[in-house]
């Protein structure tokens, strides 16, 4: 049985779009031969500290897991749910294959979802077509998807990443969103027979 998480799926989506992409880069991705970046270890650390703070808690320096950040430039309040690193799998097949669909959502209150990302440019339009906010929604049975998009910037020579600003963005279900996902997993798992069979 082939595990498919919302992440394999946004990335094989970017993969198809980027021409100068290889089909080795992909597989070195699925197969987690890619190492990190630096950026991608922050958000990593930043998502902890979200994921610990609590609901009255005011953030200001914080550090984690080797790196530092200073949000005490922020002038607005941040909701954080109490429901954290919500897991889910959930078991279907698409064209005869079964399949196991994992995720793992920021978080998630009543019938919203939230996903914290760290980012130099906060651009809404970035997240229109991901497949990651379409694979929750589908799979939690949610109707509202909010991307809290986290501005932050590291000045040369300083080992801390200061956090500008802070910009929620939201998208909705939508009729279809379900055949959305599939038809992106049955292409996913076309590439995975083809070049990755011991993902299956």
């Amino acid at each position: 049985m082939i595990r498919i998480s919302a992440t394999q799926l946004e990335s094989y989506r970017r993969w198809l779009l980027n021409d100068e992409s290889t089909i080795d880069d992909m597989i070195d991705f699925l197969l987690k031969r890619t190492p990190p970046t630096e950026a991608m270890l922050a958000g990593s650390s930043f998502h902890k500290i979200l994921e610990n703070a609590s609901y009255n808690d005011e953030l200001s320096i914080v550090e984690q897991d080797g790196f530092k950040f200073d949000l005490s430039g922020l002038d607005c309040e941040i909701a954080l749910p109490e429901a954290k690193e919500f897991k889910l799998e959930k078991q279907t097949v698409i064209d005869g294959e079964p399949v196991t669909f994992v995720g793992v959502v920021d978080a998630i209150k009543v019938n919203e979802i939230f996903d914290h990302k760290l980012t130099s440019q906060p651009n809404a339009e970035n997240y229109i077509d991901s497949m990651q906010w379409r694979c929750y929604l589908d799979w939690f049975d949610c109707d509202k998807f909010t991307y809290n998009l986290f501005q932050s910037y590291k000045p040369a020579n300083q080992n801390v990443y200061l956090i500008k600003s802070f910009l929620p963005v939201s998208f909705y279900r939508y009729e279809g969103i379900d055949l959305d996902v599939r038809n992106m997993a049955s292409s996913f798992i076309g590439f995975v027979k083809n070049h990755v069979p011991e993902l299956i």
